[in-house]
């Protein structure tokens, strides 16, 4: 783990502590909080770092914030080309109907 994230995890940690005690004196709103907290600090501790962008012509690396599924390709851009290749690969394969008189 970096520096930089490892300080982001442990005070991710530290407002979870306090929230955690604001949650033992009653407060269900900082249970939740606490609980999104930790849930944040524990992604941000596995994750292993970005990775590329999934397009075979493109490098670029890929930004995760922290929510949500990871991101597969860069941009809007390279999904959409992706998509089309496989979508035209897809067509390519489905053979004409045969059109023979018996």
């Amino acid at each position: 783990m970096d520096t930089t994230r490892h300080i982001e995890v442990c005070a991710l940690l530290r407002r979870a502590e306090s929230a955690a005690q604001d949650a033992l004196n009653g407060d269900q709103a900082a249970a939740r909080t606490a609980l999104v907290l930790v849930t944040d600090a524990r992604q941000r501790a596995e994750d292993t770092g970005p990775g590329t962008c999934a397009h075979p012509d493109c490098s670029n690396e890929l930004r995760y914030v922290g929510r949500g599924r990871r991101p597969l390709y860069c941009s809007a851009e390279c999904r959409t080309d992706v998509y089309q290749a496989t979508q035209m690969a897809a067509r390519s394969l489905i053979k004409a109907p045969r059109t023979d008189a018996a």
